[in-house]
């Protein structure tokens, strides 16, 4: 099924706020923040590439 009557289905929520950089990013299922790492390293997740595009 795709089209309009699917939208209504989406309800679950993978990601709720993250308690160390306050981002809707962590992962409750996995306990992994994807934006800043949490759970996963204690180090802030940071690329190179983010200075360029302005992270």
């Amino acid at each position: 099924m795709k089209g309009t009557p699917s939208m209504g289905k989406r309800q679950k929520r993978s990601h709720i706020r993250c308690r160390r950089c306050g981002s809707i990013s962590f992962n409750f299922k996995r306990k992994v923040c994807v934006s800043c790492g949490f759970g996963r390293t204690p180090k802030t997740r940071s690329y190179k590439w983010m200075r360029k595009a302005g992270y």
